[in-house]
């Protein structure tokens, strides 16, 4: 901890009594603190340090008689200038590894099981922002026709991400066209990432006035209609009753009736998250930074994962304000780092 003598005997006491509070879910008092630093200063300059931290904003006396509790701001100082990163035991790492690392090579179970592992380890809720096809490029491409002037399109990604949407044609497709356009979209479109389909076929538009020209036509009406209702982004949770039993919601119902509500509307924490995982740093969001009605109770951990270096989603825990933090910084980064590892490895072959 830089800076004076005096400043770091502030930074160890707010320190310990974040601790303790996380612990303990009650008021910290000079007392406990003397005993914690066995000596090294009297009760009295600990309550005198205590008063200088509430006045700063740091700390909060819940009565008149009890101890202090953190505030947001406290948590917010002690994340960013007190608390020390903690690096996970080896034996923890290979635990995460084991954890999540699926018998088959399919993404989604991959990323479900990184959200139950999280939670499990940690004892809070986790999230995991998910990518879908069009954060990917083709592998293949499937058409099957299911009505009249229908096609179910089946998207399959490199990392074996499946999307698949019923698209209503603009003309009836026999089964040699429906043959002939999937033959033409595994010949020409593998390879390329989603996001890059649809320019890529309107190129070939411009520059096509042969046969092909009503391939590609035909092949940018149902690509259009499919990528459309695809989303960026799917967020999957696990744990929530880990959160809603700790004593900040279990003893205040309406508390846990609003922490419901937050989780069940996705896409505020979704939208919220995202503004996080654009580098590569583990963010900390405390209580009202989160900006999700129902969840000013609460703080969340997140890092990204990527693919090649490219950002593809997010992995991340979210719980009480009164959380150890480095811990689950630790934890979420470990998550994020093993994710990228197994997603590229997969890209690779």
């Amino acid at each position: 901890m830089a800076g004076t003598d005096f400043e770091q005997r502030k930074n160890r006491i707010l320190e310990l009594v974040i601790e303790a509070y996380v612990s303990s879910v009650e008021p910290v008092g000079s007392q406990f603190i003397a005993r914690k630093l066995r000596g090294n200063l009297s009760s009295a300059t600990i309550r005198n340090i205590m008063g200088e931290l509430e006045e700063a904003g740091y700390l909060e006396q819940p009565h008149t008689s009890a101890g202090r509790v953190p505030t947001e701001r406290g948590y917010r100082f002690y994340v960013d200038s007190v608390m020390e990163s903690r690096s996970l035991p080896e034996a923890q790492l290979r635990q995460i590894e084991s954890l999540i690392h699926p018998e088959e090579m399919d993404v989604d179970h991959l990323l479900a099981r990184a959200g139950e592992a999280l939670a499990e380890l940690t004892q809070q809720a986790s999230f995991v922002i998910a990518p879908t096809v069009k954060q990917s490029t083709v592998r293949q491409i499937e058409l099957v026709p299911v009505g009249i002037r229908k096609v179910l399109c089946v998207m399959i990604a490199n990392e074996e991400i499946v999307a698949s949407h019923v698209v209503e044609t603009e003309e009836l497709l026999s089964k040699d066209e429906t043959a002939a356009l999937v033959r033409f979209l595994n010949a020409e479109m593998v390879g390329l990432p989603f996001g890059e389909l649809l320019e890529s076929l309107e190129r070939r538009m411009l520059a096509e006035r042969d046969t092909l020209y009503h391939l590609v036509k035909r092949s940018l009406n149902i690509l259009q209609h499919a990528l459309s209702t695809e989303p960026a982004e799917r967020l999957f949770m696990d744990g929530m009753s880990y959160v809603v039993s700790q004593p900040e919601f279990s003893r205040d119902p309406r508390k846990a009736h609003e922490l419901m509500k937050g989780l069940d509307a996705e896409e505020p924490l979704l939208t919220r998250v995202r503004q996080d995982l654009s580098g590569s740093s583990v963010t900390v969001r405390i209580g009202h930074e989160v900006q999700v009605s129902g969840l000013e109770e609460c703080s969340y951990v997140a890092s990204a994962f990527a693919i090649k270096h490219q950002v593809v989603g997010g992995v991340g825990i979210l719980g009480p304000k009164r959380m150890d933090y480095p811990r689950m910084r630790s934890m979420v980064e470990a998550m994020g780092r093993s994710l990228t590892e197994l997603l590229t490895r997969w890209e690779q072959g």
